[in-house]
């Protein structure tokens, strides 16, 4: 009954858009925009997770170390992960909290996260041994 009173109503939209508001899932204006088949609600472009970050606790000397070496550290994760042939790349490090925060490229699997750890770790001592 209200399809009919809906088509009656708006003779000039097409069927599809009659019943989707029958159902509920066009409102009013939309019906009158000049764009009637037009979704309103925004939909994700990716599958999954978006966050490309990779937190690893360490103490806060440690962290600091890290980060005044930042472009060792970069490397160093970077040349574990292309030795694994894996396709992440670590972008930036910088210190949070009691913890160094990577940006990747792309969201990192449990492998990549215990390979970025060993790196970090080898590229700690390294900066150790230059100070």
């Amino acid at each position: 009954m209200r399809l009919l009173q809906l088509k009656e109503a708006f003779p000039n939209l097409s069927q599809a858009i009659i019943y989707q508001a029958s159902l509920g899932g066009v409102n009013a204006s939309q019906g009158s925009s000049s764009h009637p088949g037009v979704s309103r609600t925004f939909k994700m472009m990716t599958q999954g997770p978006t966050r490309c970050q990779v937190l690893v606790p360490l103490d806060s000397a440690a962290a600091e170390l890290i980060v005044a070496n930042v472009t060792s550290a970069v490397q160093s994760c970077n040349k574990g992960l292309v030795e694994t042939r894996s396709k992440l790349r670590v972008e930036s490090v910088c210190k949070v909290w009691n913890s160094v925060s990577m940006s990747t490229n792309s969201v990192a699997s449990a492998a990549e996260l215990e390979m970025i750890k060993q790196w970090l770790k080898k590229a700690a001592g390294h900066c150790l041994l230059f100070h």
